[in-house]
């Protein structure tokens, strides 16, 4: 087991140039022409090289090795994004929760701060209980006199008392003929007035 180094040990297997023939340049990459660049670029597949059995017959064992390289690539990859994620910048994995410590001691008391701001007024407080009902105060003036009651209704009629007019119908003046006129029990008699 070893440490990743900085840069990675391979290199790329070709790269494309404005050349004749294929030569490795001065950093070690291989450059081919542009046109069999081009053509590697397009494979999508080993099928021509299966199909062919004259070149499987020479390249099955290096088909099998690639095969095997590939396998260990997804395992690779696909252990590395579920321990690590796919951000590299958690890629630290995260250890359990350790034993909590033992408490320390109490330090000393700090000195006092300086007094703070003055704070906001606070809201008004709730209505108080009604207060004791206060002594009775003095009577008051006389009030003005009110308006008149309404008149109270009649009183009864009084019993009849002894009377000598009590035959006596009506009474009654006549202008024509100038005589007084008294209704005694139906009888109607006739007196001349003197003054």
């Amino acid at each position: 087991m070893g440490n990743i180094n900085d840069n990675i040990r391979s290199k790329k297997l070709y790269k494309s140039g404005e050349v004749g023939e294929a030569y490795k340049d001065s950093n070690g990459d291989i450059v081919v022409p542009t046109k069999i660049a081009a053509e590697l670029d397009a494979i999508d597949g080993i099928t021509e090289i299966i199909n062919d059995s004259g070149v499987f017959h020479v390249n099955k064992h290096l088909v099998k090795e690639i095969e095997n390289m590939r396998l260990d690539i997804e395992e690779l990859h696909g252990f590395i994004k579920a321990a690590f994620g796919k951000d590299y910048t958690q890629a630290s994995s995260k250890g359990d929760t350790g034993d909590r410590g033992l408490r320390g001691y109490t330090g000393p008391s700090g000195s006092d701060g300086a007094d703070g701001a003055k704070g906001d007024t606070g809201a008004a407080g709730a209505k108080g209980d009604t207060g004791l009902t206060g002594p009775q105060g003095a009577t008051g003036a006389t009030g003005a006199t009110g308006a008149a009651g309404a008149n109270g209704s009649n009183g009864k009629n009084g019993t009849d008392g002894n009377s000598h007019l009590s035959n006596v119908t009506s009474i009654a003046f006549n202008p024509k003929s100038n005589r007084l006129q008294v209704n005694i029990g139906g009888t109607v008699y006739n007196f001349a007035p003197s003054k």
